[in-house]
């Protein structure tokens, strides 16, 4: 994305802040779960917060990118992108809805903590395909 004379790498900045935050995030959930400490509980909303909103910022970002740098191509490697980035928009929200109006729901051990459970972490290989495919733009297929 050109400002002025500058070209300004907006989307990779964007994403690998984004992409850096989900996985921190589960790292403090994890730390929550095993020692129940608050800080961590706190620090894991926090960050997932953070993570979850820049998502839509990464997302367009990457959208402006790829009109801009590939013409709007639709190969399956931008198909994918975007269905994933949508749903990593989703996951977060959802992620950050669901804590902020039940933060007990770490404290429990039925089904509705498990499938938050499951949804957190659905975000880890969500950013790794994510990378991935943004990888393989970047950088070419490997053989």
């Amino acid at each position: 994305m050109k400002i002025g004379k500058i070209d300004f790498h907006l989307h990779p900045i964007a994403v690998h802040f984004t992409n850096a935050l989900f996985p921190v995030a589960l790292f403090f959930l994890v730390l929550y779960l095993l020692s129940h400490q608050d800080s961590f509980r706190q620090s894991y909303f926090y960050i997932l917060a953070l993570a979850a909103l820049s998502a839509p910022v990464s997302y367009l970002a990457g959208v402006v990118d790829w009109k801009q740098r590939y013409k709007g191509a639709k190969t399956s490697t931008f198909v994918k992108k975007i269905r994933y980035g949508v749903v990593l928009i989703i996951v977060g929200g959802i992620c950050i809805a669901w804590y902020y109006f039940y933060p007990r729901i770490l404290d429990g051990h039925g089904v509705a903590t498990i499938v938050f459970l499951a949804l957190n972490l659905s975000t880890l290989p969500l950013t790794v395909a994510l990378g991935h495919l943004g990888g393989k733009l970047v950088f070419g297929v490997q053989r």
